[in-house]
């Protein structure tokens, strides 16, 4: 529909009937194809004016079926590429005009969240606690469009994080710390943080090492 729509007659369709055209088109085995044919017709402008199906896009998708294999990319994994390039304001109107789900936007979103961390992420020397500071909290999908779409450095930053830090986690638990008589609230929170950092920097290797810093961290205050 997107491509045989007169250009014209395409300001009279909805958000909503647009949006269920998009989502089949990513669902295709090449979507790029379609979306590439859209903006050369100036039709995908019609959603954004900042949207492009060129090379770049092209490129994307591409990477994305690799990291996806032997699955197609999820339909939110190929829109997040198509809107990695929009400012957060141009996100905002688009999620507005298709009506996305709330859990498409944040998606999204978290997309874009993401990106605007790569700055910080190309320095060199971050320690894995930093770099775990720096991304936890987001979706999957947001992590993956970055990896492709950021700087090499950067890139292998997420990587890391995708594959190692996230799953790190203190052998520890709140229980635990009560236990050793800490009292709930705040400062559970603040000392479990305070350990998988020393996890994720190697300052910390067993629950014993854990232990053995708590007495200590905790007769100090």
């Amino acid at each position: 529909m997107l491509l045989k729509c007169d250009i014209v007659n395409l300001k009279t369709i909805s958000g909503d009937r647009l949006r269920h055209e998009l989502e089949l088109v990513l669902k295709e085995e090449l979507p790029e194809k379609a979306l590439r044919r859209a903006y050369e017709l100036d039709v995908l402008v019609k959603l954004h004016s900042a949207l492009k199906g060129d090379d770049w896009l092209a490129e994307a998708f591409e990477a994305a079926r690799l990291r996806c294999l032997p699955d197609l990319p999820h339909p939110d994994f190929y829109l997040a590429l198509l809107c990695y390039r929009l400012t957060p304001t141009d996100l905002k109107q688009l999620i507005k005009f298709l009506h996305l789900t709330k859990a498409t936007a944040q998606v999204l979103e978290d997309t874009l969240a993401v990106k605007e961390k790569t700055i910080e992420l190309k320095m060199p020397g971050l320690a894995p606690s930093e770099v775990y500071e720096l991304l936890h909290g987001y979706h999957l999908i947001a992590y993956a469009a970055n990896v492709i779409a950021s700087d090499s450095v950067a890139a292998e930053h997420i990587e890391l994080y995708l594959n190692v830090l996230r799953h790190v986690n203190p052998a520890l638990s709140g229980d635990d710390l009560k236990k050793l008589g800490i009292k709930q609230g705040p400062r559970i929170k603040e000392i479990l943080s305070k350990l998988r950092n020393a996890r994720l920097d190697g300052k910390i290797t067993t629950k014993k090492d854990e232990l053995a810093w708590v007495r200590k961290f905790h007769s100090s205050q």
